[in-house]
């Protein structure tokens, strides 16, 4: 049974979230205005300071910029050239932390580009020019991350990559890629040790019809001009101080950065105004507020999580109770939105209740992930979820539009954000109020447990993000 203080407050901001469209106004100037906000850039520092200044407006307090180093990445020039079986050029993109190359060398297919098909062509791929899928994975499924795929290329000694879009319309896709040493953090270590570029559909398409009528032999050329540098970023945060319990947190927050191809509404431009509209429309009952709710614009995000890895290394993690990641909130029309729990079964059957008090279905899923921002805190055994909207790219493959050309302001709709916005904020209010919270922070161990029951152990201790290291 909901207590009636929660109800009047709940009536009272989602009258405020159907009464205005301020969320699309602020996606639009953080799209149209600020642009891409790429992490490390002038425009990821212009994006920062705007949303600073609404937290401001908003009511928010405590309402900071939470800068931290990290590597910063210039696009230059890219061209690839097909040479046999018949010379022909193709648009590309280099994917960030790519370094400058000017190579030549034979291509191999490597299919989808999951561990069996490198296996397979185990003894092919030292030296060779690699292609294969970008994604392949529909909403609701699960692949092979693009890092996965570039790890186990690098492994067996490839000397390039090329990621084939699975979506048409003619948009290259891109996606940071892993540097020479994942566990720093200088432009050194981020850039990454053989190049990758990103082509679209149609291009790559083209490029293997054309090696196929040549029993699958060709022969590529690669010039890319980038440069990997020692630049900072930034988190924006804002809080709504708890009245009876001000150490404890409830965290909700997207990341503002984008990709410097596109404006990046999508991914995650709409996920980060539906916290900060969540925000802005509890600060007022900040009184009736028991736990403290931190709203967080992260920075940094696509190019290796580095606003999140970094609150979550300078903050006590005992302080929180929840972490709200909203990678992908407030697309698409709303009505279709789903949390994603991540090894906490318990919760399940709490979201489930709340999902019923509410009046509001959406799907509950417990499913843990390494590529977002509620990871860093996975790590640290902090309880954690995503929520995100299904309806967006409804029949695409992986991200749809993100990380390409695609990914812009008109694709993203008022109502898909206040819906996004309505449940954000009734979800930190509950968990900010409940009194039967039922889940604490993991141990070290139990935090192993999980992360080896979902594969993701070797690989978080030889990044060095496991065990996480606090400041």
């Amino acid at each position: 049974m909901v207590d009636d203080d929660r109800r009047a407050i709940e009536r009272a901001i989602l009258g405020d979230i159907w009464t205005t469209d301020e969320p699309y106004q602020v996606l639009r100037e953080l799209c149209d205005d600020i642009g891409h906000r790429y992490g490390g850039s002038e425009s990821e520092k212009q994006g920062a300071e705007f949303l600073k200044k609404k937290m401001e407006e908003y009511g928010l307090q405590n309402v900071r910029l939470e800068e931290f180093s990290m590597a910063g990445w210039d696009r230059g020039s890219a061209e690839l050239t097909l040479i046999e079986p018949v010379e022909r050029s193709f648009s590309c993109v280099s994917l960030p932390y790519c370094p400058a190359a000017d190579l030549t060398a034979e291509l191999l297919d490597v299919g989808d580009g999951e561990l069996a098909d490198f296996e397979r062509l185990a003894d092919q791929v030292r030296g060779k020019i690699v292609i294969s899928a970008a994604e392949t994975n529909r909403p609701g499924e699960r692949g092979s991350h693009r890092t996965d795929k570039y790890g186990w290329a690098v492994e067996r000694g490839a000397a390039g990559y090329i990621y084939v879009n699975q979506n048409p319309g003619m948009l290259r896709i891109t996606g940071s890629i892993t540097g020479r040493n994942p566990s720093g953090d200088s432009a050194a270590d981020r850039e990454a040790p053989i190049p990758a570029v990103g082509v679209s559909l149609e291009a790559g398409s083209m490029i293997l019809r054309l090696i196929e009528r040549s029993d699958g032999k060709g022969k590529v050329h690669l010039k890319l001009e980038n440069r990997t540098f020692e630049s900072t970023s930034q988190n924006v945060i804002g809080e709504i101080v708890g009245s009876e319990f001000p150490d404890e947190v409830v965290l909700i927050g997207g990341h503002y950065d984008g990709h410097d191809i596109s404006q990046a509404a999508g991914d995650d431009g709409a996920g980060t105004v539906t916290g900060l509209e969540a925000g802005r429309v509890l600060a007022p009952h900040a009184g009736k507020i028991k736990r403290t709710i931190r709203v967080i614009c992260f920075g940094s995000e696509e190019v290796g999580l580095l606003g999140a890895a970094h609150h979550a290394k300078v903050t006590d993690p005992d302080t929180y109770r929840f972490v709200l990641n909203l990678d992908g909130a407030g697309r698409g029309q709303g009505g279709q939105e789903q949390i994603t729990l991540s090894g906490w079964p318990a919760l399940r059957s709490w979201f489930e209740k709340f999902s019923k008090d509410s009046a509001y279905p959406f799907t509950i899923q417990d499913q843990l992930n390494s590529h977002s921002d509620h990871f860093p805190f996975a790590l640290r055994g902090i309880p954690n979820g995503t929520l995100n909207s299904r309806d967006s790219t409804a029949g695409m493959i992986g991200r749809g539009w993100g990380h390409t050309e695609a990914d812009t302001f008109d694709k993203i709709h008022l109502r898909g954000l206040q819906m996004s916005a309505a449940l954000v904020a009734r979800v930190a209010l509950a968990v900010a109020n409940a009194e039967d919270w039922p889940v604490e922070r993991m141990s070290e161990d139990e935090t192993r447990a999980l992360l080896e029951r979902n594969n993701l152990l070797a690989r978080s201790e030889r990044s060095g993000r496991f065990p996480p290291q606090q400041a």
